[in-house]
């Protein structure tokens, strides 16, 4: 069924669910498009669903599409072989011509004014030729500009993702847009508070953007409480996204794997989301299936602290009372007898 922008609603297409939400009526907002999806361990696949979906955005009137963390390799968690892991993250570069032609006719296809698809966040490697490293990085494209200039690299790795990548030098990444202003995390950037807080209030970001391969499995369990969860980094996956825009009062929009992945039998959590300043999610993409979600003309300054009529004033106190905590010692006291450090 062909997506026109003018039906909101659950639809389908020969590839993908479309799920289409309206946040309000002004068109004059963006309209965001993230893309739910299990890419696999195969470029040629990869590239080819990516300009599928970006066409599917352009039909959509989507104005911003964001793709997930190292999409056109596929997330290489899990595989036993170095030099597997190694072949496939070089054939991914961008440089490589059948990655740069696909690449390259994505961002021609963007646009700078009117309707159409203006930007587009995907994840890839980066090889860093002048000090011999390669990154885990989101890049940005938007008409008139080179890719491979606009990117940030994943700060915060996984044990398993240090083995290939080096990390970022702390650098954030802050793009200005007609609507609002953006910062960029990879996912597990987004453990670490202070990179969100940085944004938040020293950066004075709008919405702080995620490209993610979140896992969903993990165990953890309080026997005699009767308490058992399987799926903990699929918890987590909604319990950071809501706490950083909470916490920060700002947007926080993640897309994100979803379903198995073919290489290793692993599972990712999906469920790519975009919550408001308040911590609530809006609207919500398929744990299991590839989905594409349309959020359509979102009020990023108007809506952001304006919404709080409690008796205190939540909006004071985020942007009038919040300072930086000094670096004082605590005050420190013993009581019950001494304390034994358990490390």
């Amino acid at each position: 069924m062909k997506q026109t922008g003018k039906e909101p609603g659950r639809h389908t297409t020969e590839d993908y669910r479309i799920t289409d939400v309206i946040f309000c009526q002004d068109p004059g907002y963006p309209t965001f498009m993230l893309a739910n999806i299990n890419p696999r361990f195969d470029v040629e696949y990869n590239l080819k669903r990516l300009e599928a979906i970006t066409e599917t955005a352009h039909r959509s009137g989507a104005d911003i599409l964001i793709l997930p963390e190292l999409v056109v390799s596929g997330y290489l968690w899990g595989s036993s072989r170095d030099d597997e892991v190694s072949d496939q993250l070089k054939a991914a570069r961008n440089q490589q011509p059948v990655v740069k032609a696909t690449l390259d006719r994505i961002s021609e296809s963007l646009t700078d004014n009117g309707n159409g698809l203006k930007m587009v966040f995907f994840g890839n490697a980066r090889y860093d030729q002048r000090l011999n490293r390669l990154h885990d990085t989101a890049f940005v494209m938007a008409a008139g500009l080179d890719y491979n200039s606009v990117f940030y690299d994943k700060i915060f790795l996984t044990p398993f993702e240090k083995l290939y990548f080096h990390r970022g030098t702390d650098q954030r990444l802050v793009i200005d847009t007609r609507w609002g202003r953006l910062g960029v995390v990879i996912c597990y950037d987004m453990c670490f508070v202070e990179l969100g807080k940085r944004y938040a209030f020293e950066d004075e970001a709008d919405i702080i953007i995620s490209l993610n391969a979140w896992r969903f499995e993990a165990r953890r369990e309080y026997p005699m409480l009767g308490i058992k969860m399987d799926n903990y980094y699929q918890y987590l996956w909604n319990l950071m996204h809501s706490a950083m825009a909470a916490h920060n009062q700002v947007w926080s929009i993640g897309a994100n794997y979803c379903g198995v992945f073919d290489k290793s039998g692993g599972r990712f959590c999906g469920q790519s989301s975009i919550w408001s300043p308040s911590g609530i999610p809006l609207a919500k993409a398929s744990a299991d299936e590839e989905e594409l979600l349309i959020i359509r003309n979102v009020d990023i300054r108007g809506h952001m602290r304006h919404q709080a009529i409690e008796s205190f004033n939540y909006s004071l106190d985020f942007n009038e009372v919040y300072r930086e905590i000094r670096e004082v010692p605590p005050r420190h006291i013993t009581i019950n007898g001494p304390y034994t450090c358990r490390r």
